[in-house]
């Protein structure tokens, strides 16, 4: 793909984030996608099959791509009061990037009518981090830093307090969340996850 092209993929993109957003999986249609990116229909099926493809194509690209590691300032070898609250941090602070912002709306407001495809990445999206999760505890756990446990609830626990504040803050305005700092929100979370898992 030339330097052009690829340019011209990625202002599709942009284009199709903004449309998705605002009308959603079901009520973007080809059309509308196409004009928000100033382009024909035909052209834009030049760079994507169709719908689902750009769709699937923005969340590998934009979300399962940042979410697939760790910064460099969160550690596996950190303890678990340090790395929980550096690692909520994370990806709090990738989520509430404007683009992935309107992503994330995407991802939990067409949940139901997603074509299989989609669902696929958005079960990948969670697997990855749920994976990196399970990982660290393991670790710990083999090193005696924390209690042996089901590190795949704990994971689910722990990530689930992160996504109720994003769920809340971004999609249903609630109020209170809109008051609440990350580092409290985070420090709230992870306390409650480290009283079950380290050592007595």
């Amino acid at each position: 793909m030339s330097p052009e092209d690829k340019d011209r993929r990625q202002h599709i993109l942009d284009a199709a984030q903004k449309v998705f957003a605002a009308k959603g999986f079901d009520g973007a249609s080809i059309k509308d996608l196409a004009k928000a990116a100033k382009i024909s229909p035909g052209l834009l099926y030049w760079y994507f099959k169709d719908k689902t493809d750009l769709l699937v194509s923005l969340l590998t690209e934009r979300i399962e791509t940042g979410l697939g590691g760790l910064p460099e300032n969160v550690s596996f070898d950190a303890p678990p009061e340090e790395f929980l609250r550096q690692f909520g941090r994370y990806y709090i602070s990738l989520f509430e990037q404007p683009t992935n912002t309107a992503l994330f709306k995407i991802m939990i407001t067409n949940a139901q009518s997603f074509p299989p495809a989609v669902r696929r990445v958005r079960s990948g999206v969670i697997n990855r981090v749920l994976s990196t999760l399970q990982g660290y505890f393991q670790q710990q756990i083999e090193t005696g830093h924390m209690r042996p446990c089901d590190t795949e609830m704990v994971a689910r626990t722990f990530m689930g307090g992160i996504m109720a504040f994003l769920l809340l803050k971004h999609v249903l305005q609630d109020e209170r969340a809109q008051e609440l700092s990350v580092e409290k929100v985070v420090d709230g979370v992870a306390g409650t996850v480290l009283r079950g898992i380290l050592p007595k």
